[in-house]
Parts: structure tokens; sequence; C-alpha cells
């Protein structure tokens, strides 16, 4: 009966963490375009550049801007990392270029900005500002 338990209790456990496709879409070329899925309370987004790499990945909770966005070039490059929580700016925001090098940085506290910072070309502090 133990053993019956435990497996019913994996049961759910593994049913609750189970992805729902919401939607895809293509290219002309067959390659995706998005793709959207469900993954518990949150609704998962891939958009693919047409060369097939990822250009921008984030999720909805609510249908609200929730946890970690992310933005590619078509090289792969991380260009953008945001964090959003219930809808609102979050923790810091950062800017890359396409050969790795930090263009500016943002704080956000309660969706307010409140600190911002700019880098020249080689990646150097050229500016801050914080923001009350």
């Amino acid at each position: 009966m133990r053993t019956l338990i435990l497996a019913f209790a994996l049961m759910l456990a593994a049913a609750s963490q189970a992805q729902v496709l919401l939607g895809q879409e293509q290219w002309p070329d067959g390659t995706l375009k998005y793709t959207a899925y469900r993954a518990g309370d949150h609704v998962h987004f891939i958009a693919y550049h047409e060369n097939g790499k990822v250009k921008e990945l984030g999720s909805y909770r609510n249908g609200r801007l929730d946890g970690l966005w992310k933005q590619y070039s078509d090289t792969g490059a991380l260009l953008t990392r945001a964090t959003f929580r219930n809808g609102e700016r979050q923790g810091v925001w950062e800017f890359r270029t396409e050969g790795n090098q930090p263009m500016g940085r943002l704080r956000f506290s309660n969706g307010v900005l409140t600190h911002g910072e700019q880098f020249n070309e080689v990646g150097e502090l050229v500016a801050q500002r914080e923001y009350h």
C-alpha cells in the first residue's frame, strides 16, 4: 500500500510539471518562427530568427511578463537579459553588443528605475546615474 501511494504521488508530481503546447508558427522555409507552451502556471514563449537560432525567450504568468527574458542576435549572441515580476521590471537588466561587450545596465526595484550605467565600445564604464 505504501508503494502504491508513493507511486501515485510521483505520477501527480510528474503530471503537474507537464508541458502543454499552445501554438507554433513557421517561417516560409518550415523552420520555427515561434512556439508557446504552458508549464505549470507559466506560459513560455520562444521566438526564432529565420536561420533557426533563438531570437527571444521568456514567460508570462496570469497574462503578464514574469521571470527572465533574453534576446539574442541572429548569430546567437546574448544581447539583452531582463527580469519581470508580475508585469513589473525587476532586478538588473543587461544590454550587450554582439561581441559580448557590455553596453548598458539598468537596475529596477518594484518596477521603478533606480540606477543606470553606460559602457563604451571596449566595455569601460563611462557614465552612471542614480534615479530617485
